[in-house]
C-alpha cells in the first residue's frame, strides 16, 4: 500500500487544483458558447464603442442571419436596449446596432453611480443620427494586432486624461460580483505532469510552471469561499493567459468577456499586462495587478489598482519608524550607482530634504570600502541598503556588510532594506540581522499573530499543506479587500476605499495619488529573538 507522505499529499493537492481549474476553463468556454441564440448567425462582440450623450454604446456592425435578439444576448443587455436606426424586425447586413455598455450581466437598472450622468441616460433614447462621437479613446481592435501596430485615433478625439480624484464611468455591481482572473496556467501542458512515485519523490528535481501561481489562484479561492458564507456571491470567470503575449490578451478581451466584470486580476508579466491594463481602461473597468513594484502603472490610468505598496509609502515608513527609534541617528544610504536603484534613491532623497529632521549621507559602495571608519564617527546611526547589482554581486555584497557593521558591538547600526535578505539569500546569517535590529518589509508568516495563523489554519484545512510563498496572502487579501468593499459600499468603493480590514493578513488601503489607486499601508517588522514582530 502507497504511503501517503507529506510530499504527496502536497502532489497531489497540487495536481487537484490544476484539475479544478481545467474544469473551470472549460465550463467558462461553454457558457460563453450559450450566448448565441440558436439558429442564427454566431455573433462576434465588438469592442468597438461610441460616447455619445455622455453615454458609451458597443456599435455591432450586423452581419447576415443576425437578429436584434441573438445580438443583444451575445452583447449581455436586453434587447428592447437596442438602438438601431430602422424597424428592429428588419434588419440588413451592414445596418448598425447600438449597445449600451452596462457589463456582460446586465440588468435593467443603470449601471453608473454618478447621478449627473445617470440622470441625462435613457435605455431606450437611440443616439442621435448624426451627432459624431464626443470624446472617443482610440478603439481596440479584436482581431489579434501586436499593440505597437493599432492604430491611434485623432488627437482631436482623444478623451482627456481624468482627473485624479474623479475617474471616469464607474460601472455599478450586481447582486452577483463578476471577476476576470488573468493569469498563466499553462493548461495546454497539463499532460506532461509525471504522477508516478518516482517523480513525486524526484520533486525537487522537476519543475511545472502549472504550479508556479496556483498558490495565488488557491488564496483568492479561498477568500471568495469566505465571502460566500457572509453571503456575497462572486462568480470567477479564470482565463489562462500562458504564452504572455499581446495578441493572447487582445483575444481573451475579445471572446472570453474579460472586460464584462467589475473588475479585473491580472497576474502577468509585463507586455501582457500592460496590454490588458489599456484595454480594460478602454472598456471602463478596473484592473488589479497583484505583483508589479513600478508606481508608473497608475501615471494615466484612472481604472488601475496596484496592490504592491508603493515606493512612497516604504520611504516614509522607513523614515518614521528611524525618528521614533533614534531621533538623532544620523543615516547612511548605501547605493552602487545602478539604473535599477535610481527610483528608490530618488524618492530617499525626496522625501530627507522635504522633512529636513534627519542627518544624512549617500554612500556608494562601488566607489568607496570605506565603510567601517565612516560610521565610526557617527555612533548609533541608521543605514538603508538600496544595493541592486547581478546575483552573485548581491551575495558577496550582503556578506561583507553584515560582517562589516555587526563589527560594531556597542552601538551598532540599525540596517533597513526593502527587499527581505532573509527570503533573497538563505545562507544569511540570522544572529547578525538579529544584533544589527533588522527592519524590512516581510512579506511572510507571522506566528504571532491571530490573522496570520488563522488564515494558515483555513489554508491548510481546505488544500492540504500551508502555502510556501507569500502569493496565497495576495491573494487572498485582494479578494477580500475589494469584494467586501464593493458590496458594502457599491461602486462608491472606487471613490472611497475601506481602511484596511483587521481580517486581512498584510495591510491594504487603496489611495488615488496619481491617476490610479496604489496600496498605501505597508507594514514594517523588525527582527527580535530570531522570528519577526510588526515595528512601529
Amino acid at each position: 500500500m502507497a504511503q501517503h507522505t507529506p510530499r504527496n499529499r502536497k502532489w497531489n493537492r497540487k495536481l487537484l487544483a490544476c484539475a479544478s481549474l481545467i474544469f473551470i476553463f472549460q465550463l467558462s468556454i461553454f457558457n460563453s458558447a450559450l450566448a448565441q441564440a440558436p439558429g442564427t448567425t454566431p455573433v462576434k462582440v465588438s469592442y468597438e464603442t461610441q460616447v455619445i450623450n455622455g453615454r458609451k454604446y458597443y456599435v455591432h456592425i450586423v452581419e447576415k442571419g443576425q437578429t436584434v435578439y441573438s445580438i443583444s444576448r451575445a452583447y449581455k443587455v436586453q434587447s428592447f436596449d437596442a438602438v438601431t436606426h430602422k424597424d428592429i424586425h428588419f434588419l440588413h447586413p451592414g445596418d448598425t446596432v447600438w449597445l449600451p455598455c452596462r457589463g456582460q450581466f446586465a440588468t435593467t437598472t443603470d449601471e453608473y453611480e454618478n447621478p449627473n450622468v445617470a440622470a441625462q441616460q435613457s435605455a431606450t433614447t437611440p443616439p442621435p443620427a448624426a451627432q459624431a462621437p464626443a470624446q472617443q479613446r482610440p478603439v481596440p481592435s479584436t482581431s489579434a494586432v501586436p499593440a505597437q501596430q493599432a492604430p491611434q485615433a485623432p488627437a482631436a478625439q482623444q478623451q482627456p486624461q481624468a482627473s485624479p480624484s474623479v475617474p471616469p464611468q464607474v460601472r455599478k455591481p450586481g447582486k452577483t460580483l463578476r471577476i476576470s482572473l488573468l493569469m498563466p496556467l499553462h493548461l495546454d501542458k497539463i499532460g506532461e505532469i509525471s504522477t508516478s512515485k518516482f517523480d513525486i519523490e524526484q520533486r525537487g528535481k522537476k519543475s511545472y510552471r502549472q504550479f508556479e501561481f496556483i498558490e495565488f489562484y488557491e488564496g483568492l479561492r479561498l477568500a471568495l469561499d469566505q465571502m460566500a458564507d457572509k453571503g456575497i456571491s462572486v462568480d470567477l470567470n479564470v482565463v489562462d493567459i500562458s504564452d504572455n503575449s499581446v495578441e493572447s490578451v487582445r483575444n481573451a478581451f475579445a471572446t472570453r468577456g474579460v472586460a464584462n466584470a467589475d473588475f479585473i486580476v491580472a497576474l502577468l508579466f509585463r507586455d501582457a499586462f500592460d496590454q490588458a491594463a489599456s484595454l480594460a481602461r478602454d472598456s471602463g473597468v478596473y484592473i488589479v495587478n497583484p505583483m508589479a513594484t513600478r508606481s508608473e502603472l497608475c501615471a494615466d490610468n484612472p481604472y488601475m489598482v496596484k496592490i504592491q505598496p508603493s515606493v512612497e509609502s516604504q520611504v516614509a515608513a522607513m523614515l518614521a519608524n528611524m525618528k521614533a527609534e533614534r531621533p538623532d541617528g544620523h543615516l547612511y544610504v548605501i547605493h552602487g550607482g545602478s539604473n535599477a536603484e535610481k527610483p528608490l534613491l530618488a524618492e530617499i532623497k525626496r522625501q530627507l530634504t522635504e522633512r529636513g529632521d534627519i542627518k544624512y549621507t549617500l554612500f556608494n559602495w562601488s566607489q568607496s570600502a570605506k565603510l567601517t571608519s565612516v560610521l565610526k564617527a557617527t555612533p548609533g546611526c541608521n543605514v538603508i541598503s538600496i544595493y541592486d547589482q547581478k546575483p552573485d554581486q548581491m551575495r558577496i555584497f550582503v556578506s561583507t556588510l553584515l560582517n562589516r557593521l555587526s563589527a560594531f558591538k556597542n552601538n551598532p547600526p540599525t540596517l533597513y532594506t526593502f527587499g527581505d535578505w532573509t527570503q533573497d539569500f538563505p545562507d544569511v546569517d540570522f544572529s547578525q540581522l538579529q544584533q544589527l535590529g533588522y527592519h524590512t518589509f516581510y512579506a511572510s508568516w507571522d506566528m504571532t499573530n491571530a490573522v496570520h495563523v488563522d488564515f494558515l489554519k483555513a489554508f491548510r484545512d481546505a488544500y492540504g499543506s500551508e502555502p510556501t510563498s507569500s502569493l496565497a496572502a495576495t491573494g487572498y487579501d485582494l479578494a477580500t479587500y475589494i469584494v467586501e468593499g464593493l458590496s458594502r459600499i457599491s461602486s462608491a468603493f472606487w471613490m472611497q476605499p475601506t481602511r484596511t480590514l483587521p481580517s486581512l493578513i498584510h495591510p491594504l488601503h487603496l489611495d488615488r495619488k496619481q491617476a490610479g489607486l496604489e496600496n498605501d499601508a505597508p507594514q514594517l517588522y523588525k527582527l527580535e529573538y530570531l522570528h519577526f514582530v510588526p515595528a512601529q
